[in-house]
């Protein structure tokens, strides 16, 4: 006599799904910190690679690139004070890309032309531009993998054609990037200011159209940031690009917002529909992603994560390169 085959009940079934649900749920949240930590690890080793490069660059020259160069879209600064007669709107990124393995590149890359267009006080000219951004377009678009944070998803390029962010009337901005120089906030309008009337104990260790060298570091390598992440996104200004400047692309001042501000303006109630958690409130802020805070390269070659609670004086203290103060824990 044949024997029949009982078949799973209904509720067996639906215990065997619940089962497997849980086990997804308790696995999903494991599967993803291991992702971001992987990723975290890819980001702190970019920034390391940016040291060695950073560190080699000055081996071979005497001193650090300067972050941006003869920038045209300031307002003080400019031929009237003693500026370029015709800027370039350089990144000292361009300068970087034999030491981080982008020889190709930096060879494509002409010098001189200018690499953007961007101008924003006073009236524009052509003649006060460089040669023809256009030239040197198929650089700056290029996306570096070396040059993002692999947990930040937001768009790597600004996708418009102005006059204040954009190469050319014909071609959209270059190619962003994660991480950028240390610099004064104020280079936005004040170019050469840093160099001129900035007390040299509030500077950082980049500015526009100058070079520094390790031992005007004064406070010490391992006290000093020389570059900061930052995010894809931004409610005010828009993200740096590596290739070229624009209008407030200058670079990330650690001193002047908290790392990881979402909410532009004061802490008030009327300003809160400016916050989105994951965007930065403002251009050359620093902040990451992660959660927590965000990465930061010191003069040393050192990669640190900085705690978006990190007491204030030791944050302005690390941007700063001689300011003499000592450090607290961080």
């Amino acid at each position: 006599m044949r024997s029949r085959r009982s078949a799973f009940t209904l509720i067996e079934l639906l215990v065997v799904i619940a089962i497997i649900a849980i086990l997804i749920a308790l696995l999903l949240p494991a599967v993803q910190q291991a992702r971001e930590a992987a990723r975290r690890s890819q980001c702190k080793n970019n920034l390391k690679q940016i040291g060695i490069a950073l560190h080699n660059y000055h081996d071979t020259h005497r001193v650090f690139p300067p972050s941006r160069l003869n920038v045209g879209f300031v307002g003080w600064g400019g031929v009237a004070q003693g500026g370029p007669t015709r800027y370039t709107n350089a990144s000292g990124w361009t300068m970087l890309l034999p030491f981080i393995e982008q020889a190709n590149l930096y060879n494509l890359y002409d010098h001189n032309q200018a690499a953007s267009w961007s101008y924003v006080y006073g009236a524009y000219s052509p003649s006060d531009v460089q040669g023809d951004p256009n030239v040197n377009y198929q650089v700056v678009k290029t996306v570096l993998q070396t040059l993002l944070c692999p947990s930040d998803p937001n768009d790597k390029f600004y996708n418009s054609s102005d006059q204040y962010y954009s190469v050319s009337a014909t071609n959209p901005g270059g190619a962003r990037t994660n991480y950028d120089f240390n610099a004064w906030y104020g280079e936005y309008y004040y170019q050469h200011y840093t160099n001129r009337y900035l007390d040299s104990r509030d500077r950082a260790v980049f500015s526009t159209s100058w070079s520094t060298d390790i031992a005007a570091i004064r406070d010490g390598t391992s006290n000093t940031a020389l570059i900061t992440e930052t995010i894809r996104e931004v409610w005010n200004g828009v993200p740096p690009a590596w290739g070229h400047a624009h209008h407030v692309g200058i670079g990330i001042d650690l001193s002047w917002y908290p790392i990881n501000t979402w909410t532009y303006g004061p802490n008030s109630p009327a300003y809160l529909y400016m916050r989105k958690q994951g965007r930065l409130a403002n251009w050359a802020s620093a902040g990451s992603l992660h959660v927590g805070g965000c990465h930061v390269l010191l003069g040393d070659g050192s990669v640190r994560f900085l705690s978006e609670n990190i007491d204030t004086a030791t944050r302005v203290n690390l941007h700063k390169m001689a300011d003499g103060n000592v450090l607290g824990e961080f």
